[in-house]
């Protein structure tokens, strides 16, 4: 697994001078890039390379591999259909082994600019990036900058390999089960549930102004529109990674791998709720799973299918059972529990088969 580690830059005015130019050029290099590809109608990096790699190390005097790098981002814009008709913006930079270096003794990295090679660039980090850099040989990064509070600040995203433990650890493994949903973000199947009354309440909050802003339809309401989606985000963000260590850390003290239900499809499966539709799901399924492999816990994904509405103590299945949303009671043996726990322990033992026809 590719995790990448944020590490802010302390950078000179001279390198912050050459980085901010070399992401001019490499931007428009993107760009040019693009429309060769638009106009040969290919997301082919090789069939793109071979029509401009000259003309753009000419055209923008980039070093021949950020040339490379840039043909390479403009493929696979290509090739989301999404992202197709959109360009690059001058606000980041992708590197690749020979114009980018790491060295742990110092705590710094070189950089390949259109100013020349910039060195050494001192990492401004703690020691969470440093447990994580230690030891390793990185040959790629996007460096990239970010406006806090009016102040731009340089970051580096460097790209490390970690090796996920192996999922199939047998019968005898115990696993935590994570049950995701609506009211709870994310139940365990001894019962411990991540939500909070605050979490509810800001989901709330946003859900009504954006409401009350989209019916106003004007261009101001569309700028702030825009504002709140990027703190929305980076609520969702904050959230999603407080929840997911604290899950992993409690994995790992128990010595336990976690099974997590599988995600496609989820809000398909699940209708009628914005607070479903709002949260972004894959991120957390996202965050737990690096964190884990960071953390030597491996992780199993499992078919979610009637785990909320099947006795997890004698396997009676049917859809009576989870009476309300919360409320789990089972028709056959009467076992009450609340429904998320249901679904978790279920999760925990790998999942339930589907039920026979009767």
């Amino acid at each position: 697994m590719t995790i990448t580690v944020k590490c802010k830059l302390d950078l000179t005015d001279g390198q912050r001078e050459a980085i901010d130019k070399t992401m001019e050029v490499f931007a428009s290099a993107c760009n040019d890039a693009l429309e060769v590809g638009r106009e040969a109608e290919t997301t082919s990096n090789v069939k793109i390379h071979d029509r401009c790699y000259y003309d753009l190390r000419e055209d923008h005097d980039l070093p021949a591999n950020l040339a490379v790098r840039a043909i390479a981002r403009a493929a696979n814009i290509l090739k989301d259909p999404d992202r197709e008709d959109s360009t690059v913006r001058p606000s980041s930079i992708d590197y690749d082994g020979r114009t980018f270096s790491f060295k742990e003794h110092d705590w710094t990295i070189s950089l390949s600019t259109v100013k020349g090679r910039q060195k050494p660039i001192t990492l401004d980090i703690g020691d969470y990036q440093k447990d994580l850099l230690s030891g390793r040989d990185p040959s790629s990064a996007v460096v990239f900058r970010k406006r806090i509070n009016g102040d731009v600040t340089y970051y580096a995203g460097i790209h490390i390999e970690v090796e996920e433990p192996p999922p199939n650890l047998g019968e005898d493994h115990d696993w935590v089960g994570v049950d995701l949903g609506v009211e709870n973000l994310a139940t365990l199947d001894d019962g411990t549930q991540f939500v909070g009354e605050d979490v509810n309440r800001v989901r709330d909050r946003y859900n009504r102004t954006r409401a009350s802003l989209q019916s106003k339809g004007t261009k101001g309401a569309k700028r702030v529109l825009r504002r709140l989606s990027g703190r929305e985000r980076r609520y969702q963000k904050s959230v999603n990674h407080r929840l997911s260590k604290q899950i992993v850390e409690k994995a790992k003290a128990e010595g336990k791998g976690i099974r997590l239900e599988d995600l496609s499809g989820i809000r398909d499966r699940i209708r009628g709720s914005y607070k479903l539709h709002s949260w972004a799901f894959a991120q957390l399924r996202d965050f737990l799973k690096y964190k884990a492999a960071i953390a030597g816990v491996p992780v199993e994904i499992v078919d979610p299918a009637y785990t909320s509405r099947t006795c997890p103590v004698c396997g009676h299945e049917e859809k009576a059972n989870r009476k309300k949303q919360a409320e789990f009671e089972c028709q056959s043996c009467g076992h009450e529990e609340h429904a998320d726990v249901v679904g978790a322990r279920n999760v925990a033992s790998g999942g339930v088969c589907q039920p026979s026809q009767k």
